[in-house]
């Protein structure tokens, strides 16, 4: 199935304003069929949620910014489906930020970077420590283990874990 049949096919009951919208965001950010559908999907869930036209959801400030924007049209379809993940998705974007704003309160320094599962999925970490001598990650270590001691690390684990 080409673009246009997708389109045609997904949008035939709605309303010409909706039908317009989303036009004008396939015109601009020239997403292919694949990721087409996806919006068209994500579209439908966030509008069964909320009882709402997709109209409503395309109509979001943030995600009209993002295609006015001067970046490429690769770059803003990327960031516009982030978006629209958001809007899909509003406890679990609530989490990535509690998480965000924890990391930002452990404050382990610019030697230790502890980065959380793509998607919040799997619960797993990584940490990435960079040194450029024994006493730095001696001092990189020490960061880290006041954390744990703080119970910091364990707040962390507690908001991947939560469903």
């Amino acid at each position: 199935m080409t673009r246009d049949e997708l389109l045609a096919a997904r949008t035939a009951t709605w309303a010409a304003d909706a039908r317009a919208a989303l036009a004008t965001l396939v015109d601009a950010l020239k997403p292919s069929t694949r990721h087409l559908g996806d919006i068209l999907d994500w579209l439908d869930d966030i509008a069964a949620r909320d009882g709402v036209a997709a109209s409503v959801t395309l109509d979001d400030a943030e995600l009209r910014r993002i295609v006015a924007s001067g970046a490429s049209a690769p770059e803003r379809l990327k960031r516009w489906k982030e978006r629209l993940r958001r809007l899909r998705y509003p406890r679990l974007a609530a989490r990535e930020q509690a998480i965000a704003a924890e990391l930002r309160a452990m404050d382990c320094g610019p030697s230790v970077t502890i980065t959380p599962p793509a998607a919040l999925e799997g619960g797993m970490v990584t940490v990435t420590i960079r040194a450029r001598s024994a006493a730095e990650l001696g001092a990189a270590l020490q960061r880290l283990r006041e954390r744990l001691e703080r119970r910091e690390v364990e707040r962390l684990f507690a908001l991947l874990d939560e469903a």
